[in-house]
C-alpha cells in the first residue's frame, strides 16, 4: 500500500505544473528570445560573447513555477499529518516536516517545536535520516533546495529566474526538423553565464566554428540552485520525493 491519497495528490498537480511550465517554455523558445552580444574585452582582433535575453520571461512561468514549489513541499507536509493519523493519534497546527541544516536544530523542530508529534518513532528516524545535515554539503541537499524555494516563493516573491545560455558539450545530438536546427543535450552539463570565445575577427566579422552549438535556457537566479536550468531542478526534485522519499513510508499506511 502507498503512502495516503492527499499525499499523492499533492505529487500529481506538482507534475502538472511542471507540464504546463514545460509548455510554456516551449512557446516561448519559439519567440527566439535569446542573443549573443558582443562583450568589450579582450583585444580588438578577437570576439568575446554571452547569451543575452531579447524577451522578457513572462511572469507567468514564474509563477507557475512557484505553484509547483509549494504543491511539492505541501505534500511532505502533508505525509507528517497522514503519519500522525495513520498512528491513529490527533495532528495539530504544528506538525509539519522538518527540513534542517543540523541536528540540533532537526531535534528543536521535530520534538521542542513538535513538529512530528504523534508521528511513529520508527518514522521519525526515517525523517531524521532525509535531514540535508546527513549529506555533508547541506545546500545541496535535494529537500534543501526545495524547501530554500519554496519559502522564497511563500514568504517574498517567486524565485528570480534570468535567461542564461552557454557552449553544448562536443558530441552533442542535433537534428533539422521542419527546417529548424534542435538540439538533444543534458542541460546539467551546460555551463550557465558561459563565455562564447574567444574566436577571431577577419575583416571586422566572427570566425566561429561550423559546429559551435550555443543553447539558451532559462536558470534560477538565487538561492542553492542558482545557474541550474528550471525545469533540470525541478524535475529532479519531484522525481526524488516521489519515487525515493515517499516510498519509505509505505509501510506506516498497510
Amino acid at each position: 500500500m502507498t503512502v495516503a491519497d492527499p499525499v499523492i495528490y499533492k505529487i500529481i498537480r506538482a507534475q502538472e505544473h511542471l507540464q504546463a511550465l514545460e509548455t510554456d517554455l516551449g512557446e516561448y523558445f519559439k519567440k527566439h528570445p535569446a542573443k549573443v552580444v558582443r562583450q568589450h574585452e579582450g583585444s580588438p582582433d578577437e570576439y568575446h560573447g554571452r547569451v543575452v535575453a531579447d524577451v522578457a520571461i513572462p511572469m507567468r512561468l514564474q509563477l507557475i513555477l512557484g505553484d509547483f514549489l509549494q504543491n511539492l513541499r505541501s505534500a511532505l507536509d502533508y505525509l507528517v499529518w497522514e503519519l500522525v493519523l495513520a498512528a491513529k493519534n490527533t495532528p495539530g497546527k504544528d506538525n509539519m516536516f522538518p527540513i534542517c541544516s543540523t541536528l540540533d536544530r532537526f531535534n528543536d523542530a521535530a520534538f521542542r517545536r513538535g513538529r512530528l508529534g504523534g508521528v511513529p518513532d520508527v518514522a521519525k528516524t526515517v525523517i531524521e535520516c532525509l535531514q540535508p545535515y546527513n549529506r555533508g554539503d547541506f545546500e545541496k541537499s535535494i529537500l534543501w533546495v526545495l524547501d530554500d524555494l519554496c519559502n522564497i516563493n511563500k514568504h517574498r516573491r517567486v524565485p528570480l529566474t534570468r535567461l542564461d545560455g552557454g557552449i553544448a558539450p562536443d558530441g552533442t545530438e542535433t537534428k533539422i526538423i521542419d527546417g529548424q536546427s534542435f538540439i538533444h543535450t543534458d542541460l546539467a552539463a551546460v555551463a550557465g553565464n558561459a563565455k562564447i570565445g574567444p574566436f577571431p575577427m577577419i575583416d571586422g566579422k566572427v570566425k566561429m566554428p561550423v559546429n559551435l552549438n550555443i543553447i539558451a535556457f532559462i536558470a534560477f537566479d538565487e538561492g542553492p540552485a542558482k545557474g541550474m536550468e528550471i525545469t533540470t531542478v525541478m524535475r529532479g526534485m519531484l522525481e526524488y520525493v516521489h519515487l525515493s522519499v515517499l516510498p519509505l513510508f509505505n509501510e506506516f499506511f498497510i
